[in-house]
């Protein structure tokens, strides 16, 4: 049996599809995570409404497969003895990564496969959406911190400094994930070609 290099198409381009979507989970790993602390300030800030809130999200988080579980046992731990270690962490992160990775790869060919595709947008678009969005969320801790500037140990420009960097990082993170994800989608399609 002769393998010529088309062959071997289909499982590259799934090989650099995969290489795409670990670049591009950083980013969403980034975003989910900050995303998390800006509602954690809005729970200090309005912890009567949202303790019942929180206890519906954990309880429905508990039901889920495979980490549910797990999720349960970090909780509910009554001992103090049970301490999560850096290896833990380092363990969840890189399970989660390459986990997510895989779902969103799927999920990418699945979408392309169920609606026609268009045109896919620029780099500069996607820079542009990714500094909008990254404006909006400085906007919603600064909103934050000036609706109950009470919780803040230390001066204003000091959290809005803070607030900013955290800001500039996800930007950068963002703009690092979509512009390897940019070149590596440009590179698959010459393959198909």
């Amino acid at each position: 049996m002769k393998l010529d290099k088309n062959s071997f198409k289909p499982l590259l381009t799934i090989g650099i599809d995969y290489i795409r979507w670990t670049q591009l989970t950083p980013m969403i790993m980034v975003w989910g995570a900050v995303l998390l602390l800006l509602l954690a300030m809005v729970f200090v800030n309005f912890q009567d409404q949202a303790l019942s809130t929180t206890e519906t999200v954990l309880n429905n988080l508990y039901q889920l497969p495979l980490i549910g579980d797990r999720l349960q046992q970090y909780f509910t731990a009554q001992t103090g003895d049970h301490h999560i270690t850096t290896a833990d962490v380092k363990s969840w992160i890189f399970s989660i990564w390459s986990i997510a990775s895989l779902v969103f790869m799927l999920m990418s060919f699945f979408m392309s496969y169920v609606r026609t595709p268009g045109k896919s947008w620029t780099l500069r678009k996607k820079l542009f959406i990714v500094f909008t969005a990254v404006l909006i969320l400085l906007s919603g801790f600064v909103a934050n911190y000036y609706a109950e500037p009470s919780n803040f140990k230390g001066g204003t420009g000091g959290w809005i400094l803070n607030f900013s960097l955290l800001s500039l990082m996800v930007f950068i993170v963002s703009s690092y994930s979509l512009s390897v994800s940019h070149f590596l989608n440009h590179l698959n399609h010459k393959f198909i070609e």
